[in-house]
């Protein structure tokens, strides 16, 4: 049977590289090998490589993550081709193809693996359920998988006995991906922080929805037009066909290519998603998004090329102060966001595949996008009465926190904050702080409308993009933008008021002390010292002689006996420490200060003398070195924001 021969159509179905990684790419990409340069790259890091296809995999994940610049695009490239993937370049000669089995929906353009690189490596992410929308909002199945259906059907895939190379590999990749972050993709995995990198959607973007081919052996023919032999292919612009078909000359598509491999096909990754929507007549659930294909991979190379928004966010000081004069200014901070679109391709336009036709903006700044700015800073109380944070913007700069603020024609867009003013200046303890600010280009503002950054040109190529685009805006901006942090320091001076205080019972059988007692306050935060009091109070005669008959070690104090304490404070360990000594210098009261994780006080407590505060951990009495099980002698210690014991500083912000 004569070989079917695709037509090379101005969007021919493409999954490139999905990067739906609009959520912040943080790590600058240096200069990687040239594509020209590509395919010797991926011959260098496959030469050592184990024959074992998982461990091969696995040995590429580690060099992607960990790799050089160079090294992480080549690694990443040979485990696209090593999974059915094949490399391509804008300008339409093939770069790599796979040994065999070809997923010939999702070329992905050489070009664009860099910024897929940087963007794995900084851990941006799509969580499983955006993944799922995606293939319903393309028409790729009717129906929405949830996540447990997801990663059941990812759970098995690639494990089969003598399962097709590609399919091992394209899930060994995206097992090993996960545990390097520690995560499995399971059903009873955590929805909440359990997601896709970039590579990983890649991956199951194009196994989910490409068909599949088989990569013709070399012919004199190919030989002719400086195709090398084997695996990797280079094809010469000035072939006959052209550079743009050369592609669809080495693989093929026909019954007898599919059938005569058909064992190996039995566990792809399309058929076991729709096996887990149902037990029968699955497959058709996913069979009708036939003449989805198309569009699945044109908007999948629309979103790639969105990988080149990219948000740098700096700032002029690293810390500051709070200030000691009002109307000075050197204790401003300014914030600089700037917004480049930061793919770097030789050509104007990209000349073949799904994005045929279309122009792309050259890599710079981006000029009028929306910039919303916002602020998170951990005080849970620290600042006194006046004060309500660290850093807010100035009054000129306040409307950009709510409605954001335009990129100018170098893509920049700033937020200048200051600190409050102390009164008095200089007073009390030398206290340090943090506001960390966030920069995020608007997703309501959809920033890359065609007319702005995508010249198409006209007839159906543009046409088709055009309408591709409109279809996925809604997804694509539901799924966010880029967007960066940093965080700046703040010192100040003041008090950062915790009060450990408490009073209790300490009962027998006969007799108690009615007034067993803490109170210890630090006016330097967490780290103390915390100073004042312990012991108990009441009449305590006939207690005492009980108590010795059981063996407590009780001291010989008279009534209202306490003591000086201090301690200082960790917030990583408990904090023991000694309130008054028994009989023969045996413990007898003892204390233990603990501290909670930051992000648990939440929570509001009122003290007994009406003062409102946050717990920040608590503070228990021990007798004779152990917990007291007949008695609650466990009390909060809480942050306030006033203590007679502690220097009082305001705080109120000037006008500059």
């Amino acid at each position: 049977m004569r070989p079917f021969k695709l037509r090379p159509p101005r969007l021919v179905a493409a999954v490139l590289a999905v990067s739906l990684v609009l959520a912040g790419c943080t790590d600058d990409s240096s200069e990687p090998a040239k594509v020209s340069e590509l395919a010797g790259a991926m011959s260098t890091v496959a030469q050592d490589l184990p024959p074992d296809a998982v461990e091969a995999a696995e040995r590429l994940v580690d060099i992607v993550l960990d790799g050089t610049p160079d090294q992480s695009v080549a690694a990443a490239a040979e485990l696209l081709r090593r999974s059915g993937v094949p490399i391509v370049s804008s300008g339409g000669p093939v770069v790599a193809m796979p040994d065999a089995l070809v997923l010939y929906d999702s070329p992905v353009y050489a070009e664009l693996i860099p910024a897929l690189v940087t963007a794995t490596r900084a851990r941006d992410r799509y969580a499983v359920d955006q993944w799922a929308t995606l293939l319903t909002s393309l028409g790729l199945t009717t129906r929405k998988l949830t996540f447990a259906q997801v990663t059941n059907a990812l759970a098995g895939w690639g494990k089969l006995d003598g399962e097709q190379p590609a399919f091992t590999t394209a899930a060994a990749v995206v097992r090993a991906l996960s545990a390097r972050r520690g995560q499995v993709l399971y059903p009873a995995a955590a929805v909440a922080t359990t997601y896709l990198d970039p590579l990983q959607t890649v991956l199951l973007l194009a196994h989910a929805t490409s068909r599949f081919g088989m990569v013709r052996k070399s012919t004199t023919k190919a030989t002719a037009l400086g195709l090398a032999a084997g695996a990797f292919v280079v094809a010469r612009a000035d072939d006959d066909k052209g550079p743009c078909e050369v592609f669809t000359t080495l693989f093929e598509t026909d019954n007898v290519a599919t059938k005569a491999n058909s064992d190996f096909l039995k566990d792809q990754l399309k058929d076991r998603l729709a096996g887990a929507v149902l037990k029968e007549g699955a497959k058709e659930i996913f069979d009708r998004a036939s003449e989805a294909y198309g569009k699945a991979g044109a908007t999948l190379s629309v979103i790639m090329l969105m990988l080149g928004a990219r948000l740098t966010l700096t700032s002029d000081k690293t810390s500051t102060h709070f200030k000691h004069q009002a109307g000075s200014r050197a204790e401003h901070v300014t914030l600089t966001a700037k917004a480049e679109f930061d793919i770097k391709i030789a050509a104007d336009k990209l000349e073949c595949y799904s994005l045929a036709g279309l122009s792309i903006p050259k890599a710079g700044p981006l000029e009028g996008f929306t910039i919303k700015w916002s602020s998170e800073q951990d005080q849970r109380g620290t600042i006194q009465k006046g004060g309500s944070a660290y850093l807010v913007a100035v009054s000129a700069d306040s409307t950009k926190m709510t409605k954001g603020g335009k990129t100018g024609a170098d893509g920049v867009s700033t937020l200048e904050v200051k600190p409050p003013v102390e009164k008095p200046a200089g007073t009390g303890e030398k206290l340090k702080g943090s506001a960390t600010f966030i920069a995020k280009m608007d997703k309501e503002n959809f920033p890359f409308e065609l007319g702005d950054l995508f010249a198409l040109g006209s007839g159906a190529a543009g046409f088709a993009v055009s309408k591709i685009f409109d279809l996925v805006k809604d997804a694509l901006t539901r799924a966010g933008l880029p967007e960066q942090s940093i965080t700046v320091g703040v010192d100040y001076h003041g008090s950062d008021i915790i009060v450990a205080k408490g009073h209790g019972r300490i009962e027998l059988i006969l007799a108690a002390i009615p007034d067993a007692y803490v109170d210890l306050v630090s006016c330097s935060g967490i780290q103390g010292p915390f100073k004042g009091t312990g012991g108990f109070g009441g009449s305590v005669t006939e207690w005492i002689r009980l108590a010795r008959l059981i063996g407590v070690p009780v001291a010989d104090e008279y009534p209202g006996g306490r003591a000086r304490v201090s301690v200082m404070g960790n917030a990583g360990q408990p904090n023991p420490f000694p309130i008054m000594k028994g009989e023969g210098g045996k413990q007898f009261l003892d204390g233990v200060l603990t501290f909670y994780p930051p992000a648990s006080a939440n929570s509001a407590v009122i003290l007994d003398d009406k003062r409102v505060g946050r717990p920040v951990g608590e503070v228990e009495m021990l007798v004779a070195g152990n917990p007291f099980p007949f008695g609650d002698l466990v009390w909060p210690a809480v942050r306030v924001t006033s203590d007679p014991r502690c220097p009082e500083v305001t705080y109120e912000y000037d006008n500059a």
